[in-house]
């Protein structure tokens, strides 16, 4: 479909609609956005960058802020042959969480505070399934639907979607790109330190992290300290890496979408 931005240009994007095996709710599907950018033919292979909270990766009018992180006209500033799929994150913020996390974790109760840790037997530890879906079930699918390089996989996700986008990374070796903005570090720490620790990487990845960023109960110091904790555990991989730090950057969409062109020139090697 043809679809206008916030500033007045038009660019493509279809949408289509799945059930994920991570649903709570019975017969309710998830929107998946896909856009490939207009200056690439469309029989030519090129490679496909995954996104979590695909809701807010295009423009404001989807986002849950109203902000998004206009990928699209980053990648036509850029001219970057580089086709995006964007899955919308599930709509309860705490079901959210269940999905972009591979463990239960005590801090994820910390988050949401105690009222609400009584409404919920369990928190976390559906990350697994989702990534599953997405790489045996989805990949497939938008892989013979479109032309795509297979082999050139990235992924990349904000907050709990970096967390998300870090798994992925430790348990898919074939995927070749991981962008982990604002990583919610303090969300299954231990454990991904230790699934870090254990994989066999070989991704190329690119992490960051603002001064002033906040949720909730979890502070800036809360922010820095375990993703300095957890930089510390990836620098010692050997792999491709950068880790940015923005003084006085705060934790949406706006931040996200200002550090996009860095992640995307790093990842894909345009600098």
């Amino acid at each position: 479909m043809e679809t206008v931005d916030g500033k007045g240009a038009l660019y493509m994007l279809e949408q289509f609609s799945f059930t994920l095996p991570t649903e709570t709710t019975r017969g309710r599907k998830r929107i998946v956005r896909v856009y490939r950018p207009d200056f690439v033919s469309a029989d030519e292979r090129i490679p496909v960058l995954y996104m979590h909270d695909g809701q807010n990766v295009f423009d404001g009018k989807t986002a849950t802020i109203g902000e998004g992180w206009s990928i699209d006209r980053h990648i036509e500033d850029l001219q970057l042959p580089l086709m995006v799929v964007a899955i919308a994150s599930a709509p309860d913020w705490l079901d959210r969480y269940d999905e972009y996390s591979f463990y239960e974790d005590e801090m994820l109760y910390r988050r949401i505070g105690p009222e609400l840790a009584k409404t919920r037997p369990t928190l976390g530890g559906k990350g697994r399934a989702y990534a599953d879906w997405l790489m045996q079930e989805l990949k497939p699918w938008i892989d013979e639907r479109y032309a795509t390089d297979p082999d050139d996989v990235g992924v990349m996700g904000s907050s709990m979607g970096g967390v998300i986008s870090l798994y992925m990374m430790t348990a898919y070796p074939s995927i070749r790109r991981v962008g982990s903005l604002s990583t919610a570090a303090w969300a299954n720490l231990d454990s991904l330190i230790r699934e870090v620790k254990q994989a066999d990487l070989t991704a190329r990845l690119y992490m960051d992290i603002g001064t002033n960023e906040t949720s909730g109960p979890i502070t800036p110091e809360d922010y820095l300290y375990t993703n300095a904790k957890l930089v510390e555990t990836v620098a010692r991989t050997g792999i491709a890496f950068r880790y940015e730090v923005e003084p006085g950057a705060v934790h949406n969409e706006i931040a996200w979408r200002r550090r996009l062109p860095n992640a995307l020139a790093f990842l894909y090697e345009l600098t």
